[in-house]
C-alpha cells in the first residue's frame, strides 16, 4: 500500500517540477484538517456544473487537497475543484475592490492526482490527494485565512 504525501514533499515536488519522483512518505494533516464542501470533476471541456461530484475535503491547504470520492481517478490526472467555504464572498469582498450582482459561493482551483489509495475493503470509496496546480492568490490568501481564523492551523 503506497503512503501518503506531507506538505513539504508536496513544496519540494513544486520547486523540482512536474518530471520528479514521487516519493512516499507519511501525510501530515495535523495542520489542515479541515472539512470543507467542494465539487469535482476531471479537467475537460465537456465536463459542465451538472457533472461535478460532490464530497467534502478531508485536509486541505494552499498547496494540496485530501478528499474521498466514490470514483477512482488517474495517477497524474488534472482536476477541477470547486471550493466552498462558508460566507466565501464575504471574505473575499474585504481583499478586492469590485462587486458582484450574484455573490460567489465557492472558488476553483486546478489540481493533480498524486495518489489514490482504497478507503473501504470493496473500493466503493477512495481517497485522493492532488496537489494544487493553480490558484488565484487572493483564493489562497482567503483559504489560508478561513484556516487560520478556524484555529486549524496553529502558528
Amino acid at each position: 500500500m503506497q503512503k501518503n504525501l506531507t506538505i513539504e514533499d508536496i513544496e519540494e515536488i513544486n520547486q523540482a517540477g512536474a518530471s520528479a519522483q514521487i516519493q512516499p512518505t507519511p501525510f501530515d494533516l495535523r495542520l489542515i484538517t479541515k472539512k470543507i464542501p467542494i465539487r469535482f470533476c476531471e479537467y475537460k471541456i465537456s465536463n459542465l456544473p451538472n457533472k461535478m461530484l460532490n464530497s467534502e475535503t478531508v485536509g486541505i491547504s494552499n498547496k494540496g487537497v485530501l478528499f474521498l470520492s466514490t470514483t477512482e481517478f488517474k495517477k497524474q490526472s488534472l482536476l477541477r475543484v470547486w471550493v466552498e467555504i462558508p460566507d466565501y464572498w464575504s471574505r473575499k469582498s474585504r481583499k478586492v475592490e469590485y462587486r458582484h450582482t450574484e455573490a460567489p459561493t465557492y472558488f476553483q482551483i486546478l489540481t493533480r492526482v498524486l495518489s489514490v489509495e482504497e478507503f473501504l475493503k470493496r473500493g466503493t470509496k477512495y481517497q485522493t490527494l492532488c496537489e494544487v496546480l493553480s490558484i488565484d492568490p487572493i483564493d489562497e490568501s482567503v483559504l489560508e485565512d478561513y484556516l487560520n481564523n478556524s484555529g486549524v492551523i496553529q502558528k
